[in-house]
């Protein structure tokens, strides 16, 4: 039986998508940097199922952390470009990623409890190891007939790339790897990992945030909002007005960070119950150097992920479309989680008032964003909608504009062949 995923021929594109790609080819080297999208582009159910098929499915998606899957038995489902998928850690220490159709009628496998040796078919309780081999068969005929089903059947793998503690998985078979694509984050976490980190991880929310993934993330990358929206909650980190305010770094062909920093009014400073201040509730880090400990840094990995490198901790934002206009996403400001600290911060007795206080911090700035968001989405189905000017602290915003132009031509011409 068939144990990869097997390129299907492409199939012709909706005429909705054809003409947003026609625009997209259409840019020249520079207006990418100087208009946005087309807001199709945002609002088009049709051209959210080509980003799915041939950008996400070509991506690598960060499904979760290591520490999810410590030990053999562990589990853990997520959703890739809207597949189904499993990753589990073998007896022999190994971490595996599979599709989670079982390969008897394709019913989807739930993620199996922890400490299960086999995760289970509802509809037949077909069976299957953690690296993906079938292990039983119920009513599938006499032993020979079995033997020979266990010799071949598999769920199908994918490809996995452990980058910090980091589950990555992408569809793509022949995706260049995942890790020289961040190299310009790697100078950052020397000192952060000095200390030994170890995660809470975000609860992904189950109700879809109502705007399409790419206002997600453009919210957090743009510099120029924080002083008009989050007032209060973000002037301890202004992007103007001290030295040179926030910094930028330069996209080379194959990145996939877009990096961004800001200086804070006092070193060590963090999030605390109002918001970005001097008081962080998580203590800074010792091992960090002085220009980590005096500013934040804000990291986009297109398209699943966004983080932020504080002074205290690493905080991370999972982000999981399941529509055009509709979006997944757990961090400390959506849910709860998302941190990884060192083991001398959890170790404190009042660890989880500090929790709190994150959180409450994070929901405050959250709930300056989610308004201006809605409309930004709103928007995008006027007719006056414009085409966009950019502002010099906007930089990240364009070198997004340019990795999503960039993304879908190549998916186009790679669904073309």
């Amino acid at each position: 039986m068939d144990q990869t995923i097997v390129s299907r021929p492409a199939r012709s594109r909706a005429p909705a998508v054809e003409a947003l790609l026609d625009e997209i080819a259409a840019f020249g080297p520079q207006d990418a940097y100087e208009r946005m999208l087309p807001a199709g582009c945002y609002t088009s159910p049709e051209f959210f199922a080509f980003e799915q098929k041939e950008v996400f499915s070509r991506s690598w998606i960060c499904v979760g952390r290591v520490e999810q899957v410590a030990a053999p038995g562990e589990w853990l489902s997520s959703e890739v470009a809207g597949e189904p998928v499993l990753i589990a850690r073998g007896e022999d220490g190994e971490l595996h990623a599979m599709s989670a159709l079982c390969r008897h009628r394709g019913e989807i496998i739930p993620c199996p409890e922890k400490g299960a040796r086999h995760a289970r078919c509802p509809l037949h309780f077909w069976t299957y190891d953690p690296a993906g081999r079938l292990t039983g068969a119920p009513r599938m005929g006499d032993a020979a007939r079995l033997k020979q089903l266990r010799d071949t059947v598999r769920l199908p793998q994918l490809r996995l790339e452990l980058w910090h503690g980091f589950i990555f998985v992408n569809l793509d078979p022949e995706a260049a790897p995942l890790a020289p694509s961040l190299a310009k984050l790697e100078p950052l976490w020397a000192g952060y990992e000095a200390t030994g980190l170890t995660a809470v991880p975000p609860v992904l929310s189950d109700t879809p945030l109502p705007w399409n993934w790419k206002v997600q993330v453009e919210n957090f990358t743009d510099a120029y909002h924080p002083e008009f929206v989050h007032i209060g909650t973000h002037d301890f980190a202004p992007s103007v007005g001290l030295g040179d305010g926030v910094r930028f770094t330069e996209m080379a062909p194959g990145d996939n960070a877009i990096v961004r920093s800001v200086p804070m009014k006092q070193a060590d400073g963090g999030m605390m119950r109002d918001g970005w201040g001097p008081d962080a509730a998580f203590p800074a880090i010792a091992t960090l150097p002085a220009e980590q400990r005096s500013r934040i840094t804000f990291a986009m990995l297109p398209p699943s992920m966004t983080m932020m490198f504080a002074a205290g901790t690493i905080a991370y934002t999972l982000i999981r479309p399941v529509g055009v206009e509709a979006t997944l996403a757990g961090s400390d400001r959506v849910t709860y989680g998302g941190w990884l600290l060192p083991r001398s911060t959890i170790e404190l007795p009042d660890f989880l008032e500090r929790c709190a206080a994150v959180r409450e911090g994070g929901s405050k700035i959250w709930a300056q964003d989610v308004p201006v968001n809605k409309a930004m989405q709103a928007a995008k189905h006027s007719r006056f909608m414009p085409d966009g000017i950019y502002a010099p602290s906007e930089r990240t915003l364009q070198q997004f504009n340019v990795w999503l132009v960039e993304a879908y031509c190549r998916a186009a011409q790679a669904s073309s062949r």
